[in-house]
């Protein structure tokens, strides 16, 4: 297909941009989400990760379908299920009812993820010129964007005043753009395994677990995780901020992402992986638990400075969190004999299960105890990271 045109370039770019920002659209409004269904914090924590069982049976089927139908399809299909269902989110008070919505919404984005990653990958190597950086960090961007929108209106726009014009903008944009992209995008016979695209018969004949990984992963994550499930509704809760206020720890969290994986190889210099990390999650996962329980304590007398300083500690948590994550990514490539998409795909599933896991944990603690109480556990399971490391960057093949 030859090397790839302007204008296919920046139709990519600006789907993975709108992809942000329309996916992460109700992060900074969970609390207004949280009061419709007028649930308990622990029920809440369920409700909110039942999105990770849709993924999770994306992550085991949509392969296939993508073989089968091409890439064009599954983006149309999936983009409209994901725009419709958090519509649906945002109206609906029932809690059995969200869950179901929230388990189809999950199904949706997953399986957009999966096509539209494909599709850049295979155009990543026909190029000859990387471009996934750049798409995934146009991703993030997308998620501050929709954050300092939220900071703006939340406490001045309705919920759905707010979810509504934003999420059929950003559909009719993407749908725009993947019309235009049609002509370059992979037909059902044209997609292969080395565009990371793993069917479910695939997986399951040689399906295994490498625990180091798959725990180190999930220790990496759960914390990037709990900020997106839970920061706004702390901030909110525990420092009594207002709606737009309680956006802002989030915002920070995000743009600081953006800011350390831009910044990734120049800090790095010659050192190696593992030197970067282990310093670095050890920093960010005691930043985050000092500066909550030290703007608790100070909350109680100077409301401002404990607020401050907790939003200042997120932020340097996510710098020490930024790339972490991606790392893994090439642990279980590296430490595996199996294609490189195979592994990835293998790491994703065991992922989905254990971050449903994880998610679920930290809401029956948040409801048992306390939130901040809660937190501790993704900023423990942070600093864990250093362990898991040092073994997972062994070259050892399974």
């Amino acid at each position: 297909m030859g090397p790839i045109q302007p204008g296919e370039r920046r139709d990519l770019q600006l789907i993975f941009f709108l992809f942000g920002i329309g996916v992460m659209c109700l992060a900074p409004r969970l609390p207004d989400i949280k009061a419709n269904l007028d649930v308990s914090t622990t029920f809440f924590g369920f409700l909110m990760s039942s999105g990770s069982i849709g993924a999770l049976s994306a992550h085991l089927t949509m392969g296939h379908t993508v073989h089968r139908l091409g890439v064009y399809k599954v983006l149309i299909v999936s983009a409209i299920m994901t725009y419709v269902t958090i519509g649906m989110l945002i109206e609906l008070h029932n809690p059995w009812i969200y869950l179901i919505v929230n388990i189809i919404c999950g199904f949706a984005w997953a399986s957009y993820h999966i096509a539209i990653n494909a599709q850049a990958l295979h155009r990543q190597a026909e190029d000859g010129r990387q471009i996934i950086p750049m798409l995934h960090g146009l991703w993030t961007a997308g998620a501050v964007t929709t954050a300092f929108i939220a900071i703006l209106i939340s406490s001045f726009v309705s919920l759905n005043w707010h979810i509504y014009p934003l999420i059929s903008i950003v559909l009719l944009l993407k749908l725009r753009s993947i019309n235009r992209l049609k002509p370059v995008l992979l037909k059902g016979n044209e997609v292969s395994q080395e565009d990371e695209i793993v069917t479910l018969r695939q997986m399951l004949s040689s399906f295994s677990i490498d625990w180091v990984v798959s725990l180190g992963f999930l220790c990496a994550l759960m914390l990037e995780v709990s900020m997106g499930d839970w920061i706004t509704i702390l901030a909110r809760q525990e420092f009594e901020v207002s709606k737009s206020l309680a956006v802002i720890p989030y915002f920070l969290f995000m743009g600081a992402m953006i800011m350390g994986r831009l910044s990734y190889n120049k800090i790095k210099g010659q050192r190696s992986d593992k030197e970067m990390v282990q310093p670095f999650v050890v920093m960010a996962g005691t930043v985050f638990l000092i500066s909550m329980f030290f703007g608790l304590y100070l909350k109680q007398d100077h409301p401002v400075a404990g607020y401050i300083v907790f939003s200042l500690g997120v932020f340097i948590t996510g710098i020490g969190i930024s790339f972490v994550g991606p790392l893994f990514f090439g642990y279980a490539s590296a430490r595996s004999n199996k294609p490189g998409g195979v592994a990835i795909a293998e790491l994703g599933a065991v992922n989905q299960v254990l971050t449903f896991i994880g998610r679920g944990v930290i809401s029956v603690v948040a409801g048992a105890a306390s939130l901040p109480i809660a937190m501790i556990i993704p900023g423990i399971m942070l600093i864990g990271v250093t362990f898991f490391v040092a073994a997972a960057s062994q070259p050892r093949k399974i």
